[in-house]
């Protein structure tokens, strides 16, 4: 039989501590989920200075935009900021250790993937902005992420006890 890593009990079977030590462990963020946690503060920030400078675009010209153009600006305020609000609420459950959070971050990295894919589309389609790999590589990049950190909060185990229980 094993012990528990943290008291000399008897650890759980196939696990490295007993059931009160590893309630405990579980109760806490940790592990990799630092990356996902980090990840909601940078997505915040972002996408709430994304709002600022195209809101401040919009207003600086105000009528003297092509149709078109103000269209994607429009489309990217409101993206932006509904990016931002989605990340809110996910944050909120991440610090809150909701049941919730898995769907609901996985969810915010797929909507990120598609408003980076709608904004390089309408670049391309609307302001002739070439897809070239300054253009596609913030889309690829999610994607990889999302390849990433999706199967981990489907899988994880540290993910499914503090959050899932």
């Amino acid at each position: 039989m094993a012990t528990c890593i943290q008291c000399d009990e008897q650890a759980l079977e196939g696990g490295d501590y007993c059931a009160k030590c590893e309630e405990k462990a579980f109760k806490k963020i940790g592990g990799w989920l630092y990356i996902p946690a980090l990840g909601l503060l940078a997505t915040l920030l972002v996408n709430s200075f994304s709002v600022i400078v195209t809101l401040r675009l919009l207003l600086d010209s105000a009528g003297l935009l092509p149709g078109a153009v103000a269209g994607v600006l429009y489309f990217e305020l409101f993206a932006f900021a509904g990016l931002f609000f989605l990340a809110l609420y996910v944050s909120s459950l991440f610090v809150r250790k909701k049941r919730q959070l898995p769907k609901s971050y996985i969810a915010l990295v797929i909507a990120g993937i598609l408003v980076l894919g709608a904004d390089a589309w309408l670049g391309y389609r609307y302001l002739d902005m070439p897809l070239n790999y300054e253009n596609i590589s913030p889309v690829v990049r999610s994607v990889i992420g999302a390849c990433v950190w999706i199967p981990y909060f489907l899988v994880s185990v540290r993910v499914k006890r503090t959050f899932v229980r």
